[in-house]
């Protein structure tokens, strides 16, 4: 999947307005050409994958329908989320400022096997197919 950088305020909007719609406040969104991420504080009235469906169904839709989204071939089927204490919000915040400084040294796998790691978990490639 390709989301070219020129056009990505144009998907942050449109799931700006989806997180609007459904209670949800947008914190911090950034990401680079085959990811996003996002701080939001989630309305306890919708379930996380309720909203991630709706996220991903919109831009997913509208993306495909939009000419200049020629390489856009679709969402991956998963997602990762998790809770976060306040005491980190800036660091989080921070750290989704800088992802296309942060993914020019830093490989997405080698990104997800740093966050599996300080959460505890064993992380496996297959989690990503």
């Amino acid at each position: 999947m390709t989301i070219p950088l020129e056009l990505k305020e144009d998907i942050y909007r449109v799931i700006w307005k989806i997180l609007t719609d459904n209670n949800c406040k947008l914190l911090r969104i950034g990401g680079i050409q085959n990811h996003i991420h996002m701080l939001i504080n989630l309305h306890p009235s919708i379930a996380l994958s309720a909203l991630m469906q709706k996220i991903k169904g919109a831009t997913s839709s509208w993306m495909h329908t939009d000419p200049r989204f020629t390489l856009f071939e679709g969402w991956a089927r998963d997602y990762f989320a998790c809770t976060l204490s306040l005491e980190n919000k800036d660091a989080v915040i921070e750290y989704i400022k800088n992802q296309e400084t942060h993914h020019l040294t830093n490989p997405l796998d080698d990104e997800f096997r740093r966050l599996y790691r300080y959460a505890g978990l064993n992380y496996d490639t297959r989690d990503m197919n």
